[in-house]
């Protein structure tokens, strides 16, 4: 009984576990209606607030930084920690590292677990690290960092320095002083134009706040000239008052802070000098805008004969072209280091090709990391990476001398207090020194030539397209230019206010040759198209009269109506009538013609007939110096001669008719008298 009653509990409790493995996945299963569970995975967001840059030897790495809770349940006791990650092997992987976000594997050196942070507020946080820890076996270098929660980190390095068994590098700091890619500045009936010019070169503007100051003993300063151009006031001018000020006072203002020898002058407009080596029509544009910025540095005691080419390209043949470009005939060139072929380790700034072609190469890591610098929130971990991006270039040759040069890209535009604080950081990296513009200079022109150029296809390849930008100024839009360049010539001839106008037009036609149109050909095409439509005078602006006339007078006037469907007085109109046949003469031809806007003038000459006919008559109204400027017309002429010869033959055959009557009367009185003889005296 006892042995059956077990039988039957145990298989009771059989099938008890057995619907129970039946109904606990489908349990487990929320229905479709059911809601999302509140909160979410992520444990809080990170800030990093202060880190130690370099650990002198056994000294205490401090990362002080704050978590915050954006999400809306609380945070329960969120723990942060930090911990060491293997460097990679390869220079191109700190800015990879930098970038990153997720948190890593390995042992914590230091964590801190934090209490509850209520939604939408955060928490500040403290880490400590003995730099004993940090890279035991290396005398100089930078540790990567993790510094992170469950889900979230912040990617960066720590410098640890022990001992000095390198030779300092120099870094040298490069600073473009140019204009943005910004239509309005250029645009005479752009009504934003002034407020342009005043986001551009005035009080608060990015120029203004990275020449506040001389340029320090490790910077230098490369200058468009157009930033010293000061309009002049003219009451013709179509320029307003207020820019003319911003603009003055800006020009005034750098060069009381210019210092030749740390200045660059490029050429005027930034002309793209790659372009003008390329083709011979932009040679023609960008030539004499080379020369006019050699013509500023000699004014500033600066150098003009370093070109900045924006394909980067520095082979031979190229830097024969740019060579041409200049009044000197010899050019420097300043290149990204992807334009040499690598050699295993980062160029120093000045070096020659094996054309002996000098060249001042940018560092490529260190010019995108200034690139970057939005504001001043960004300057902390930029540090931290440039620890990170001089120490593995120190660790390539410690014991070779190298200068880095760092120059951001023409269209970058990092904050200026954000650039000031990165470059005072250096004085916090026992590895690095301050570089100088004169020493990299010196540097190529006497460096052995080694360094051998990549071709534009090999730089492609190197950069994958990355810095690939169309060239704006093609033969075909140089010649454009040139066109419109000649047009504006013969237009301003004949307008009141030429000279001023001219002026400012060619102002234009200059900065159309510049470089920075490469990151906004669009707007580059637009300024084209719109300057090419003002400088033409087209044969609908200027109409000259023209039909049938009737010319019966030995001499008398024909009149000419020329109409001016311009918005501007046209003056030195120079009109000429020209007969197709001798049989009519144009006596005299008439003033020079002032027509004003939308105006129309009448226009007499004195002219004779010589014999009748029809005469066509051809009028061209010109410039004083030939150029035709109106689409041609032609009168008809009907000529018929009536002037005073014509009494002398009706008064001739008048006496002829007196003389042959008088004729007969005498000859008939003599018949008549022969007749009546005496007849007497026959007898």
């Amino acid at each position: 009984m006892a042995a059956a009653r077990r039988r039957r509990l145990s298989a009771t409790i059989a099938s008890l576990v057995l619907a129970l493995l039946v109904l606990l996945p489908v349990a487990a299963q929320p229905s479709a209606a059911a809601p999302d569970p509140p909160g979410d995975s992520s444990d809080g967001e990170l800030t990093i607030t202060s880190i130690t840059t370099v650990a002198e030897g056994d000294d205490t790495v401090t990362v002080q930084g704050r978590l915050a809770n954006p999400g809306s349940e609380v945070l329960k006791a969120p723990s942060v920690s930090f911990v060491p990650h293997p460097a990679g092997p390869q220079r191109s992987d700190i800015a990879t590292w930098a970038r990153g976000s997720t948190p890593v594997t390995g042992t914590a050196l230091d964590r801190t677990t934090l209490d509850d942070i209520p939604a939408g507020s955060s928490a500040p946080f403290v880490l400590e690290v003995s730099a004993e820890d940090l890279l035991p076996d290396v005398s100089a270098g930078a540790a990567w960092v993790s510094i992170q929660t469950r889900t979230s980190a912040v990617h960066t390095f720590v410098g640890v320095h022990r001992r000095k068994e390198y030779v300092p590098l120099s870094l040298l700091w490069g600073i473009p002083l140019v204009l943005p890619a910004d239509q309005r500045l250029f645009d005479h009936d752009d009504p934003g134009r002034d407020t342009a010019w005043d986001e551009a070169v005035g009080d608060g503007s990015r120029v203004a706040e990275l020449t506040a100051t001389p340029p320090a003993d490790d910077e230098a300063w490369l200058l468009d000239p157009s930033l010293l151009d000061v309009p002049e006031e003219d009451p013709d001018s179509r320029i307003d008052a207020s820019e003319r000020t911003v603009r003055s006072e800006r020009a005034s203002a750098l060069r009381d802070q210019v210092v030749g020898s740390r200045t660059l002058v490029l050429p005027d407009a930034d002309a793209d000098v790659a372009a003008g080596a390329r083709n011979p029509q932009a040679g023609r544009m960008v030539r004499p805008r080379v020369s006019a910025g050699a013509a500023v540095a000699d004014e500033l005691g600066a150098r003009s004969d370093v070109l900045w080419p924006a394909d980067g390209l520095a082979t031979k043949d190229r830097a024969t072209a740019l060579g041409q470009l200049h009044p000197d005939g010899r050019t420097t060139l300043l290149v990204p280091g992807t334009s040499v072929v690598p050699e295993g380790f980062t160029p120093t700034g000045g070096v020659r090709t094996t054309d002996s072609t000098p060249l001042v190469v940018r560092d490529g890591p260190l010019s995108e990391l200034v690139a970057g610098l939005g504001s001043g929130d960004d300057v902390l971990l930029a540090r931290q990476q440039l620890v990170a991006e001089t120490a593995s270039v120190l660790r390539e040759r410690a014991g070779t001398p190298r200068t880095l040069v760092v120059v951001p890209d023409r269209d970058a535009t990092p904050d200026p207090k954000a650039w000031e604080r990165l470059r005072t950081t250096t004085d916090d990296i026992p590895w690095l020194r301050k570089g100088s513009l004169d020493a990299v200079l010196d540097e190529a022109a006497s460096a052995d030539p080694g360094r051998t150029a990549r071709d534009q296809q090999q730089i492609a390849a190197a950069t994958k397209g990355d810095r690939a930008r169309a060239v704006v100024l093609t033969g075909a839009r140089a010649q454009g230019l040139l066109d419109d360049q000649a047009s504006m010539t013969t237009f301003a001839s004949v307008r009141s206010d030429g000279p001023v106008w001219r002026t400012e037009t060619l102002s234009t036609i200059h900065q159309l040759t510049s470089t920075r149109w490469r990151s906004a050909p669009g707007i580059q095409h637009r300024l084209q198209e719109q300057l090419s439509g003002d400088v033409e005078l087209t044969h609908d602006d200027l109409v000259v009269s023209e039909g049938d006339v009737n010319f019966f007078a030995d001499t008398g006037r024909l009149q000419i109506t020329i109409v001016n469907h311009t918005e501007v007085e046209l003056s030195n109109l120079v009109v000429r009538l020209t007969p197709d046949n001798p049989s009519l003469r144009i006596d005299g031809d008439p003033d020079p013609l002032t027509i004003g806007p939308g105006g129309r003038q009448t226009v007499t000459v004195t002219a004779s007939a010589l014999a009748a006919g029809q005469v066509p008559v051809h009028v061209t109204v010109a410039t004083p110096d030939g150029q035709e400027i109106a689409a041609p017309a032609t009168l008809h002429v009907k000529v018929r001669p009536t002037g005073d010869s014509i009494y002398w033959i009706i008064g001739g055959l008048a006496l002829l008719l007196l003389l042959a009557g008088t004729w007969r009367s005498v000859r008939g009185g003599r018949r008549r008298a022969g007749a009546e003889v005496d007849p007497t005296e026959e007898s």
